[in-house]
């Protein structure tokens, strides 16, 4: 039985920390490419422009990545968190007001770097909040947030149709309320002998424990941005109709809450195993997108298989980064989503080529090479006693 102060623990981090990432993610940050169809249709926006604004999010994610190490840090995770929850909100309304796609690319940017700022410092309110051997649930929880957005997102872009600035202000009033929740429940100040802030150097970043860590996450951010970006486009375009492909995103988002449970999962069958099969089958729902995108049935289970194996492939490279970068956890976390970054900042532009040049369906089947990639780059094996 989970005793209360452990339980008291875990709620009042994980609870607030879901509802973050799930506003930052799912929300600020994958809402564009969910509400995109509408917007394309409003604002003028073609796929190579779609890609590009997609890619400049990821890139100002980036940079807040970079950012909240030092400002972890240096005021701990308060200040970072609060940061994330002002950038979604405004984010959010500037998109919702845009009348153009310079307007539309502001809005997107400054969303974007709500992500980069709300995950990492969990790493450490994890550390410092939470007993050892909750560890691992409570940072698949709180990543598994982002399919609890998704799935929220889903329902309001359908009932909202053709109003999609409606649906951007609601997620914006949303993101305030989380934002003040997540900034009330997390540690005041710095941890007691804490660390100095890391600076993410090359040096620092890859090493040969790190590198297959930062290979993997490359490839697979780079060839999830492609669903989140073009999935719904994709959907449309297939003939499924914009309700139908709203709620395979939304499903998408909900089978992504059963990775909360990836940490149990891991501790069962193994890190390197959970890892290399979750890729596996993020691969193949890639492809199934690709290859029979207009069959409604073969949509939503690979919408679905989407949405539980990506937030699982996520929540396992978190709990592997914490093997790999254990003296700074919030600075190792950003490392990998730097990495992750870097994938998504190419793959949504070359998928809007692509989507020009050749249709959705070879830019999905192209993400799912990529991902596929990823089999090769995974957690060492255990050592024997």
């Amino acid at each position: 039985m989970v005793e209360p102060a452990v339980r008291a623990a875990v709620v009042r981090v994980a609870v607030p920390g879901a509802a973050l990432v799930a506003v930052t993610f799912g929300l600020a940050r994958y809402g564009y490419g969910l509400l995109l169809p509408d917007m394309r249709a409003e604002l003028g926006v073609g796929p190579d422009a779609g890609g590009v604004i997609a890619s400049g999010s990821y890139a100002s994610y980036l940079v807040a990545t970079a950012a909240v190490v030092w400002l972890t840090g240096r005021f701990g995770a308060r200040v970072p968190l609060g940061l994330a929850a002002v950038a979604a909100t405004a984010g959010m309304v500037l998109i919702a007001r845009a009348t153009g796609v310079v307007g539309l690319a502001v809005g997107v940017a400054l969303a974007g770097t709500a992500a980069g700022l709300a995950f990492p410092p969990y790493a450490d309110v994890i550390e410092r909040a939470v007993p050892p051997r909750a560890r691992p649930g409570v940072l698949s929880a709180v990543s598994s947030g982002t399919g609890w957005g998704v799935a929220v997102a889903g329902p309001i872009a359908i009932v909202a149709g053709e109003h999609w600035r409606t649906a951007w202000l609601l997620f914006a009033g949303l993101a305030a309320v989380a934002g003040a929740a997540a900034v009330l429940a997390a540690p005041r100040g710095r941890a007691t002998g804490a660390a100095p802030p890391v600076r993410i150097s090359p040096s620092w970043l890859v090493c040969p424990r790190s590198r297959p860590l930062l290979v993997a996450a490359a490839l697979v951010g780079a060839g999830s941005s492609v669903w989140w970006t073009f999935g719904v486009d994709a959907l449309v375009a297939a003939g499924l109709g914009e309700d139908r492909a709203r709620a395979a995103f939304a499903l998408c988002g909900a089978a992504g809450v059963l990775a909360s449970g990836s940490g149990a999962l891991a501790a069962r069958l193994g890190l390197r195993r959970v890892h290399v099969l979750g890729c596996v089958a993020l691969a193949g729902a890639l492809a199934l997108l690709g290859l029979a995108p207009g069959d409604t049935t073969v949509a939503l289970l690979a919408a679905a298989a989407f949405g539980v194996t990506y937030n699982g492939v996520i929540a396992a490279q978190g709990l592997w980064s914490a093997e790999v970068f254990r003296s700074r956890p919030s600075a190792g976390l950003a490392a990998v989503n730097t990495a992750l970054t870097i994938g998504t900042i190419t793959g949504p532009a070359a998928a809007g080529l692509t989507v020009r040049a050749f249709g959705h369906p070879v830019a999905m089947v192209a993400a799912a090479g990529l991902v596929a990639l990823a089999v090769t780059q995974a957690p060492p094996r255990p050592a024997r006693s």
